[in-house]
C-alpha cells in the first residue's frame, strides 16, 4: 500500500464497526462430481452442445452489519472500518483481510472528539478526529499493517502521494481573535473557520512545517507567509512546496530539506491554490489564473477567471473552469479555451476520459481534449470511483424497485461492463480493481468480487 493514497470525505459511507468480528461469506466451492458430469454429458448430447450457464460475475465475499457515524475505505485486498467505540468514549479502526473473511486487528483510543476523516497514505491510516466548533483537531498515524500507533498531534496534516514527508500548515489569526467554542457569533458576524476553532478577524498569514510521516518527527519549518501549499513531484523536480510572500515573490522549497530550490518573480495576487495539470502547474490568483511549466523555471501565460466562478480544478490533463452555466475547459500548456460545455455539468477524470454528469444523472465519457462523446452513459443514475486508475462504477434503479444493476468501466475502455444485479438499495459504494463495497438499505455493508 505504499504510495497510495485514498481519501474518505466526511458523511458518505458510514457505518459501526461490530465489537466482534462478524461472519465472512466464504466463496462458493463449485466442485463437479461424477453423477454431475454425467449429467452434464446427457445435456449437452440433448440440447445441442449448449454449454453450462456462465458463472455470476459478481460473487459475495464479506458482509457485516452497519450504524450511524462509522466510515468505511476499500482497497484492493482489505477493508477498513473505523467510528466510535460501543460506549462512545473514543475512537476504533478495525482492518478485515476480504482474501481470507478475517479480522486482522482492531486498534481503540480515547477521545472526546468525533471522527473527522480517515486516510490511507504512505502504509498509514491517519485518522482525523476533531470539530471546528471546539478545535483543535488531532491525526493519529496507525500501522496499516498491524493498527500499531505510530504518533498522533494535536494538528491537520497535508501528504502528497508517494511522499514520506507530510506538510502541516496553520494559518495565523490576530490575538484576541478567537471565539469562545461555547458561545454562537453574534447575528450578522463574519466568522473564520480554522482548525483550532472559529475566530471573528481574518487570518494574517500561515506558518509550516515539515514532518517526516513514518515516526512523526520534525524535520524543518518556516515562518509567517502570506500562503503555502505543497505541491507534487513532476519530471525531475521534486515534491516542494510554495511559500508566498505578501511583499511579493515565491520561494520554493523542497518538501524534504526545506531549502530553498528557487525564487520565483511573482508580482499578482496571493495564491490561493496550486494544481498540477498535465506536465504543468496552474496557480490561482484573485480574479486570475497563471500556468506555468511544471519545472517552474518558465511562467506560460495567465489568464482571468469566468466570470461567476464556482471552481478551477484538474480535468485529467486539462483545466476545468466551472461558472453556474456552463464549463470551460482549457489547454495548460497555453490557457487557450480547447472546447466548453453550454449547460451546467460536472466534469471529472476517469482514466483517459472525462466523466460528464448533471444534477440527476450520468451523461457519457468525452474526450479530454475536444469533448467527443467517446462512451453513451444515458441509462445509468449514478457513478462512483475511487482511485484515478480504479474502475468507473455506475449504478441504475428503476422506479421503486430495492434492486440496483450495475456496470463498470475500466480505464480506457469504450464500453460499459454491465454486471449481475443486487437485490439492495446501494447508498453509497466504493471500487477497487476487482472489488466493489456498497452500504445498502439495510444497514450492512457488503462487498463482492467481480471478474
Amino acid at each position: 500500500m505504499d504510495g497510495a493514497v485514498a481519501v474518505i470525505d466526511l458523511g458518505t459511507d458510514r457505518y459501526d464497526p461490530p465489537v466482534e468480528p462478524g461472519p465472512a461469506h466464504p466463496r462458493t466451492a463449485r466442485r463437479i462430481r461424477t453423477t454431475a458430469l454425467a449429467l452434464a454429458g446427457a445435456l449437452v448430447l440433448g440440447t445441442g452442445g449448449a454449454g453450462p450457464p456462465a458463472p455470476p460475475r459478481l460473487e459475495e465475499i464479506y458482509q457485516n452489519r452497519l450504524g450511524a457515524g462509522q466510515y468505511f475505505q476499500l482497497t484492493e485486498d482489505r477493508l477498513f472500518v473505523a467510528g466510535s467505540t460501543p460506549d462512545g468514549a473514543g475512537l476504533r479502526v478495525v482492518a478485515y483481510d476480504l482474501d481470507r473473511g478475517r479480522q486482522l486487528w482492531s486498534t481503540g483510543y480515547p477521545t472526546g472528539a468525533r471522527l473527522a476523516s480517515v486516510t490511507l497514505a504512505g502504509g498509514l491510516v491517519l485518522v482525523v478526529d476533531g470539530d471546528w466548533r471546539t478545535g483543535p483537531t488531532r491525526t493519529t498515524a496507525l500501522d496499516a499493517r498491524t493498527g500499531r500507533s505510530r504518533w498522533s498531534m494535536p494538528k491537520l496534516v497535508d501528504v502528497l502521494p508517494g511522499e514520506r514527508t507530510a506538510l502541516i500548515t496553520e494559518r495565523v489569526f490576530p490575538p484576541g481573535s478567537r471565539l469562545d467554542p461555547f458561545d454562537p457569533a453574534s447575528g450578522g458576524e463574519v466568522v473564520y473557520f480554522s482548525a483550532d476553532g472559529r475566530h471573528n478577524a481574518p487570518p494574517i498569514g500561515m506558518t509550516g512545517r515539515a514532518i517526516d510521516l513514518d515516526t512523526g518527527r520534525d524535520l524543518w519549518s518556516f515562518p509567517l507567509r502570506a500562503a503555502a501549499m505543497p505541491v507534487p513531484a513532476a519530471g525531475a523536480r521534486p515534491a516542494v512546496v510554495l511559500a508566498a510572500e505578501r511583499g511579493g515573490g515565491i520561494e520554493v522549497r523542497d518538501l524534504r530539506t526545506g531549502a530553498v530550490r528557487q525564487r520565483l518573480d511573482w508580482a499578482g495576487a496571493i495564491p490561493q491554490q496550486a494544481d498540477p495539470v498535465g506536465n504543468f502547474l496552474v496557480l490561482r490568483h484573485g480574479s486570475e489564473v497563471t500556468g506555468y511549466s511544471a519545472d517552474l523555471l518558465q511562467r506560460r501565460w495567465t489568464r482571468p477567471v469566468p466570470v461567476a466562478d464556482l471552481g478551477i480544478y484538474p480535468c485529467g490533463p486539462m483545466l476545468c473552469m466551472q461558472n453556474g452555466a456552463a464549463v470551460e475547459v482549457a489547454d495548460p500548456a497555453t490557457g487557450v479555451t480547447a472546447w466548453r460545455t453550454n449547460e451546467r455539468v460536472w466534469l471529472q477524470p476517469h482514466g483517459s476520459y472525462l466523466i460528464e454528469s448533471d444534477d440527476n444523472r450520468v451523461r457519457r465519457a468525452v474526450d479530454p481534449g475536444t469533448g467527443r462523446t467517446v462512451i453513451d452513459l444515458a441509462g445509468w443514475t449514478e457513478e462512483r470511483k475511487s482511485e484515478e486508475d480504479s474502475p468507473l462504477l455506475l449504478l441504475r434503479r428503476n422506479g421503486n424497485t430495492i434492486r440496483t444493476w450495475l456496470g463498470v468501466v475500466d480505464p480506457g475502455a469504450t464500453a460499459v461492463r454491465p454486471l449481475d444485479p443486487v437485490p439492495y438499495v446501494l447508498l453509497s459504494c466504493q471500487v477497487a480493481p476487482g472489488l466493489i463495497a456498497c452500504q445498502t438499505q439495510l444497514g450492512q455493508v457488503r462487498v463482492w468480487r467481480y471478474r
